[in-house]
């Protein structure tokens, strides 16, 4: 395990800094696509020359956002493989790369991770590194990311859903109680719009993403399992089962930080249950 020294900020929580970083800005790309859509659903009350420039503007700064969060998401996921790798297997992070990442990190991420010590390790196995630590480390990582991306994907799929129905809603009962046509209008830029906002903080997308990858973790978990329960499994193996859940992972969406404090605690103790009834105590 790297130790930091001189200030140097630890594996771990340079790993969080840098998964804190890559939320940071897709949170801010998410909420300026929101504010954009706002601005362009309030021409009648703003002035009107600006608010095309002000959408195109927030549309842009938004696209810039996700960039940001896209490349830093990449760095974080290239990292957390090379530490899985490393508590897994025992197979060390070469000082060249770990100062690589260091120079290129922001600076905002340097210091988080300075002031910040997280737990390590943060795996629950106590096997020495290995084929069969790294396969339990996959088998428990995999487990957890299979029902936060599933409680994300609900959410989304709900919030796409409920907001869909309550514009429509809202356009039945418009029809049935008015005959006023600029009502009407008015009632159906509210439906249109709605359906846009949907559609530009991209739930959609989100609700597909996070579907596939609740599912994909579920396959990579069930590897873990199948090579765990075979018995002495071989390195080859256990780097093939890692390998493909991290692909899993770099391919997936980002999983907000809120979802796994609000379910950490029913998780936790549901895997030591789990845990428990898998080592026949």
């Amino acid at each position: 395990m790297t130790t930091p020294t001189n200030g140097t900020p630890g594996p771990f929580a340079l790993a969080e800094a840098l998964d804190h970083c890559a939320k940071f800005w897709w949170g801010a790309s998410i909420v300026t696509k929101t504010a954009g859509f706002f601005v362009g659903a309030s021409i009648n009350v703003l002035p009107p020359e600006p608010v095309p420039f002000i959408v195109a503007g927030c549309a842009l700064v938004a696209e810039l956002f996700l960039s940001r969060s896209d490349a830093i998401k990449g760095t974080a996921q290239q990292f957390r493989r090379k530490l899985d790798l490393q508590d897994g297997f025992g197979w060390p992070i070469p000082a060249t790369d770990l100062s690589d990442l260091l120079v290129r990190c922001p600076t905002s991420v340097k210091k988080r991770a300075r002031n910040k010590h997280a737990a390590e390790p943060y795996f629950a196995s106590a096997d020495t590194p290995g084929p069969l630590r790294a396969l339990q480390n996959v088998n428990e990582s995999a487990w957890w990311t299979k029902h936060l991306a599933e409680s994300m994907m609900k959410i989304c799929r709900n919030t796409m859903i409920g907001g869909t129905l309550v514009a429509l809603v809202a356009l039945v009962v418009a029809l049935q109680t008015t005959n006023d046509h600029s009502s009407l209008v008015n009632v159906a830029r509210i439906v249109t719009g709605v359906t846009m906002l949907l559609l530009s903080v991209g739930l959609i997308k989100l609700t597909i993403g996070y579907n596939s990858l609740s599912k994909n973790s579920g396959i990579s978990e069930a590897a873990a399992e199948r090579a765990l329960q075979a018995g002495a499994p071989d390195e080859l193996t256990a780097v093939k089962v890692t390998y493909d859940y991290h692909l899993t992972r770099a391919l997936g969406p980002i999983i907000p930080t809120w979802i796994w404090r609000f379910r950490k605690d029913e998780l936790n103790a549901t895997w030591n249950v789990l845990r428990s009834g898998r080592s026949g105590t």
